[in-house]
Order: C-alpha cells, then structure tokens, then sequence
C-alpha cells in the first residue's frame, strides 16, 4: 500500500467518523450573553469542534490537543483532532475541505502555511463555518480571531534579551526555526532581528537562520551544519519544542562551547537546564491552557456569542477577563499569556507538568 493510499484511508475514515457520530452544524443562533461587560465563553450549546495542528509526533500539539480536547468533553460536545502525518499545507486542506462538507460547528487550525491555507479558509466561513487559529496565526481574512500564546513584540524581545545575556552581549549567533512558512516564527523572528538594531544589541552578530521544518533530526542536522560553518559561534536560539531540544543535543554531541536558548517543553529539556552548561534557561507558556482556550473560543463562536471583533471582552470561569485587541496582521487575536522562565530553580517542578 502507497503511502498516499494510507493517507487517503486516513481522511475517509476521519470523514465517516464525523458522519457516524452527526457531527452536523445547528441553525440555531444564540444571543451574547455577558456578565459585567464581559461574554462568558466558558458555556456553550453547539455539538461538533474541530481542532488541526500542525503535525503529529510533537509533544507540545500533543498537550495542547489535550487541553483543547478537556474542556469540549468536560462540556459534553464532539471534539475531533486532525495532526498531519507529514505536516503538510496539502493534509490540512485536505482535512478542512471534509469538515466543511460536515459543516462542523468550529474550526480551530494552526496553519503549516497560511497563504495555502487561505482560500480553503475563506471558504469555510463562506459556508458559514467559524474558523479560528491557534499557536500561528491564519492569515486575517481567512479566521475570525486568533489564539495567540504570547504577543510577539513580547516573545521576540525575550529571545533576543536572552541571546545578549548567555553571550555577554557580544559574538555570532543564529536561528534554528520551525518552517518558513510558518507565520508565528516568522513574525517573532523579524521582531527579534529589528530590535537587535538597538545599540545594546550592537555586539551581536545574526550569522543564519535555519529551518528544521518541526523535524528533530533535519533540526539536528542542521544545527550541525551551522556548528560546522560557524566555527565562532556563541549561541542558538531556537524559537520552536523540537528545534531547540534537537539543538542541545547536537551542542551536547560535539562538545563546542555554544550555548542554547528559546523556546522549550520543561519536561524535554530539564537534563539541559538542570545542569546549564548547555542551555541556562528556557521560556514557555502552557500548551496545555492554549489549548483550553482554543475550546473556549471555538465553543463561543460555535454558539454564535462572540465575533472576533476588536474590543470584546471573553469571560472565562467566571473571573478570567481576556480582551480582543488588534493585531500586527490588521486581523483580531486574544493573548492568553506571557513566556515563563524555567531554570535549574523550578525545572524539576514543572517537567512533570508539561
């Protein structure tokens, strides 16, 4: 059997998934219903959401499919998850052109490349089909709100503040990202690359930014390959799970004084940041809780209570106020949180968490 069969396979029993269990949208319309102001997300009516990562075998979509699936169960609705095997533009739209013949209540997707992406989007909420992203944003006229982990003007100067601290402020460093397609990593990037124009950035030099397509042994090979071509260098920083995990790793394998630094899972990189010598600090926020916002979101869009629009005020759990604000694309997001430091302090606290 080819493997484009074995996919093919996959999506028709996905399709008959959602046709066994009537996964079917609701022509019912609800009212806002707020609470000081505020919409409460957190109660909901509509039956069927779907949430699309970007590709299976990563730990952190495991654990943000995991929040994201908690709070629609807990609700009593129908969650279906799509992870791409090959983490492809073509998977996803593949997936999202079969939700929306089965007119799902919701689409939640974090877009391997949101230009791809855009018409099979666009078409979704033509059909009346919310659709909202998650972890990187969708492009603005293809969702209705976006997701967003952290503010990217926030997470852009945390990783470049962290390249200057474990350098000394001075020396050659590069980039090991996820795709290049991918807009949250680009938008971080071009963020971090125009406040490093700032004079307390002037002793360090950006060499290279490499892509390992969310891939740990294509990261690891081309961390190698940057060690290799950049003899001088003092420091990686890899804004991606996988990328910055494979990049110690390699650092670890051939012993070159580099240091490490980005965005990481506490319970994959503890081994590094327990002993330092490698990777000092990681920052994150929790997948986890991305994840149960995006069912919140999802949920409320569902039910027709919110609109994406700038200045709404989401309601959750009754004390959680988070608002909707503008964001650098001209679309609408909601930012759930800022990155957290984890170090050899509290490391082994929270590598059992996530």
């Amino acid at each position: 059997m080819t493997k484009r069969s074995l996919s093919s396979i996959i999506v028709l029993l996905f399709v008959l998934c959602l046709i066994v269990s009537g996964c079917g949208k609701s022509s019912k319309s609800k009212k806002k219903e707020k609470e000081n102001g505020a919409i409460d997300i957190t109660i909901q009516d509509e039956e069927c959401y779907a949430i699309i990562t970007k590709g299976s075998g990563n730990a952190y979509n495991d654990h943000i499919v995991e929040g994201f699936k908690a709070i629609i169960d807990g609700a009593g609705k129908q969650t279906f998850v799509y992870q791409p095997e090959k983490g492809t533009a073509k998977e996803q739209i593949q997936v999202v052109r079969e939700l929306i013949a089965n007119k799902v209540s919701c689409i939640a997707i974090a877009p391997v490349d949101a230009d791809a992406l855009d018409s099979v989007l666009q078409d979704a909420i033509d059909a009346d089909i919310p659709v909202i992203s998650f972890d990187t944003p969708a492009n603005p006229d293809s969702r209705l709100l976006d997701v967003n982990e952290s503010g990217t003007e926030e997470i852009a100067e945390t990783l470049i503040e962290a390249v200057r601290d474990v350098s000394g402020g001075q020396g050659y460093w590069a980039i090991v990202s996820s795709f290049s397609t991918s807009a949250n990593q680009n938008a971080w990037i071009a963020a971090m690359r125009e406040l490093s124009e700032d004079d307390k950035y002037k002793g360090l030099g950006l060499v290279e930014i490499a892509y390992g397509d969310d891939d740990y042994h294509k990261s690891y090979d081309q961390t190698i390959s940057l060690l290799k071509k950049y003899p001088d260098l003092k420091v990686i920083c890899a804004p991606t799970t996988i990328g910055i995990q494979a990049a110690a790793a390699a650092v670890k394998d051939t012993g070159k004084p580099v240091k490490v630094v980005g965005l990481g899972l506490p319970s994959e990189m503890a081994e590094y940041v327990s002993k330092g010598d490698i990777c000092p600090y990681i920052y994150m926020w929790n997948p986890n809780y991305l994840g149960q916002m995006t069912a919140y979101v999802s949920m409320a869009f569902g039910n027709r209570k919110i609109t994406g629009e700038e200045g709404e005020q989401l309601l959750v759990d009754n004390h959680q106020i988070y608002e909707v604000r503008k964001a650098s694309d001209e679309g609408t997001e909601v930012i759930v949180g800022n990155p957290f430091r984890f170090d050899k302090s509290n490391i082994d606290e929270w590598k059992s968490v996530y």
